[in-house]
């Protein structure tokens, strides 16, 4: 089966394709456990669903440590740098342009949600009425971590992941491969606890399987991470919205909703946040449409990752 080099073509030493999805949950959980003990002496805990925002902020730095030791993998057992993996040379323009499709694709599905299952803006947001000195540091913190957990995460899956796997099975099964491991990783057992945190993991998948194909035709991370980074930041500190059954708890900057409980949780999401809305499944179908445009046409030899790209869009 021929492999894809999707980022670095350079020689080094592989990974075992198989061996990707428990070393990413050991990273992760192995940072995690890492912060905790550190937040833990400034009194805090690493915890998405605590009532307090200092805990939430500590869950979205918590990505540092996991951060970490995937540069230590790569430096020490594969022999290269994070560069590598699709982190290259800071890329703004393409940055810019990844955030401001996920910034739209969830304005989107928030105006969609709202019409259908009746959204009550209960306020307006902190930028008309609480520029308090302490809602400005917990936002600036948020933000800086939110974009530091979507780098991570990006960096995880659709960086070393994807190409690890490209690299040996080709970019067909990696994308496969991606998508599996963002539902053992991400949703594990707890994605059988509700109806609608299964929904929200398979939302989750779709929408990994767009952010591959958009890495492997950019040949980057950059554009995907502020993708990613504007999903997150949008719904929980642009509207205060759960994201993916967690909330942060400081004032939405941009407007306070609240879904009715009342409501079915399909339209809304219910306690797992809009991700669970059967809405966001077409927006993740409509992101995917994107990709699976016809692209004939052209001359001359295509790249090998595009070669893989026109491979995924025609099947």
């Amino acid at each position: 089966m021929a492999g894809t080099e999707i980022y670095s073509p350079k020689p080094h030493r592989r990974t075992w394709a198989l061996l990707t999805i428990p070393l990413v949950w050991l990273f992760i959980y192995a940072g995690v456990w890492l912060s905790g003990r550190v937040a833990a002496v400034f009194g805090l805990n690493v915890s998405a669903a605590s009532g307090r925002w200092q805990d939430n902020l500590a869950a979205l730095f918590a990505s540092g440590p996991v951060l970490l030791l995937l540069w230590l993998w790569l430096r020490y057992f594969e022999g290269r740098p994070l560069s590598s993996v699709g982190l290259g040379p800071w890329q703004g323009r393409r940055f810019g342009a990844g955030f401001l499709s996920g910034f739209i694709m969830v304005v989107v599905a928030v105006v969609e949600i709202g019409l259908v299952a009746q959204y009550e803006i209960v306020g307006p947001g902190a930028w008309y009425d609480h520029l308090t000195p302490t809602w400005l540091l917990a936002s600036a913190l948020a933000i800086i971590g939110t974009l530091l957990q979507a780098t991570v995460t990006e960096a995880m899956f659709r960086g070393w992941m994807l190409q690890t796997v490209a690299g040996q099975w080709g970019a067909v099964l990696a994308v496969a491969f991606n998508m599996v491991a963002c539902l053992v990783i991400q949703g594990g057992p707890g994605v059988l606890r509700s109806p609608e945190a299964l929904l929200g993991v398979i939302n989750i998948m779709l929408i990994s399987w767009y952010m591959c194909l958009r890495a492997m035709r950019e040949q980057s991370l950059w554009g995907i991470c502020g993708f990613h980074a504007a999903w997150n930041l949008t719904l929980g500190w642009g509207f205060g919205l759960n994201v993916d059954g967690g909330r942060l708890n400081i004032t939405p900057a941009l407007l306070k909703i609240e879904a009715p409980v009342e409501h079915d949780w399909i339209w809304t999401g219910g306690d797992f946040g809009p991700n669970a809305s059967i809405i966001m499944t077409s927006m993740a179908v409509l992101l995917l449409a994107t990709c699976f445009r016809g692209r004939k046409g052209g001359s001359g030899k295509p790249a090998p990752v595009r070669e893989s790209y026109e491979t995924i869009i025609d099947h």
